[in-house]
């Protein structure tokens, strides 16, 4: 049986079949479909009003997401309006294929597991699994940590090239410089990329706004889904005054204003650097002590990766996407050790699907039952990033006890 599994002619028509699926629920009408909007809505009026001589996001404005996210969005206009949408599925689904076929191209039971953990997250996910960006640079960040060990420069280039479509996969360049064996030749592939793309968009685009997409991070409020903002949802449930959920028109989400929603939100912006420094300072600390080194970046990669998103005043469902990677690089290289973790996250993005889109009206009027739901995810959220470092810590200590 687990020979059968592991054989092409059966994971391949499990990728075909959870794609289907996921694309299926992408152009159904209905909730899932509204979840597909931001890819038929915002990115195509994006990137035609772009093509219409509006101004090019980055170039000519502000924009949330960094510049290579243009490509992926731009890819789909040769559909049309009507065509946009199904293209999309079609380019992300090729680029997870491609990150698929090369992670199965040797079948051994680690890269199976694997394989299989993948299609597993995707479908607990749901439909934000393919309708928005962090597709992309997921399926990029796959083909990464697949190459990271026999070709570290190309990992560094994949790593890279999926940060300037969305920033989070910084977390296994970070991970991998601290912790890998390769760390200098990521860190090359890595740097040499990222101003091979500066350079080109400053130069050649004329980009005046290649970095707008930090700015407007930072002056962003507290989002209902983030760990933040958990609190302020309870209080809104139990109807204390002040405390209201709202919808910002600019940044376009659900945000939570009144007594304490500020404070939270600075707290966030500080809360994400000092935990990033923790995990760091522990990577650097078993790194100093020689724990093996693939064992080491994976967990601390989870952690710098769950640590985006638990300590972030944002949280949107599509970044718990992220959290499958590390935990993919974890199955690859020490299995048995990630099976808490791994558990854990599909958990999570079965309950973030739940919340998100079947139950989010749910969440925008503070009902009792899903505002239990997302504390329960965020608790799970905080507590893998916990485990990570306490298990990166523990690591460093028996590696010490083992050499004295």
């Amino acid at each position: 049986m687990r020979a059968l599994l592991r054989h092409p002619s059966v994971l391949w028509p499990a990728f075909i079949a959870v794609h289907f699926v996921l694309a299926v629920s992408c152009l159904a009408p209905g909730r899932t479909g509204n979840s597909f909007n931001d890819v038929t809505g915002y990115y195509r009026s994006w990137v035609d009003n772009a093509v219409h001589g509006y101004g090019w996001p980055v170039i000519d404005q502000p924009w949330v997401y960094p510049i290579v996210a243009l490509v992926p969005m731009l890819i789909p206009v040769v559909g049309g309006d009507a065509g946009y949408g199904p293209v999309w599925l079609m380019l992300v689904t090729l680029l997870d294929a491609a990150a698929f076929g090369v992670l199965i191209a040797h079948p051994t039971i680690h890269r199976t597991r694997a394989a299989w953990y993948w299609l597993a997250a995707l479908l607990a996910l749901g439909p934000v699994s393919l309708g928005r960006l962090d597709a992309v640079s997921v399926a990029l960040a796959v083909l990464g940590i697949v190459v990271l060990s026999a070709r570290p420069v190309l990992a560094g280039v994949l790593l890279a090239v999926g940060a300037w479509v969305k920033f989070w996969p910084v977390a296994i360049v970070v991970a991998a410089v601290v912790a890998a064996k390769e760390r200098w030749r990521v860190l090359v592939g890595a740097v040499i990329t990222s101003a091979a793309i500066a350079v080109f968009a400053l130069v050649v685009l004329r980009a005046r706004h290649l970095f707008s997409f930090v700015g407007m991070q930072s002056g962003r409020g507290l989002q209902i889904e983030s760990p933040f903002a958990t609190p302020l949802l309870w209080g809104v449930w139990a109807r204390v005054p002040g405390l209201q959920i709202y919808f910002d028109t600019k940044i376009i989400t659900f945000q939570v204003a009144g007594p304490g929603a500020a404070a939270l939100a600075d707290a966030a912006s500080w809360a994400q650097p000092l935990a990033v420094l923790a995990a760091v300072a522990i990577g650097l600390r078993a790194a100093l002590r020689r724990v093996e080194p693939r064992y080491a970046t994976a967990l601390l990669a989870l952690a710098l990766t769950v640590g985006f998103c638990a300590f972030d005043k944002v949280g949107s469902p599509q970044y718990q996407s992220w959290f499958a990677v590390p935990i993919m690089l974890g199955l690859l290289v020490a299995a048995r050790r990630f099976t808490v973790p791994a558990v854990l996250v599909l958990v999570s993005l079965v309950l973030t699907q739940l919340i998100y889109p079947w139950f989010y009206d749910g969440l925008t009027s503070a009902q009792f039952g899903i505002v239990a739901l997302i504390t329960v995810r965020n608790a799970i959220q905080l507590f893998v990033f916990a485990w990570a470092l306490v298990a990166l810590w523990r690591a460093g200590s028996r590696k010490k006890r083992s050499t004295a």
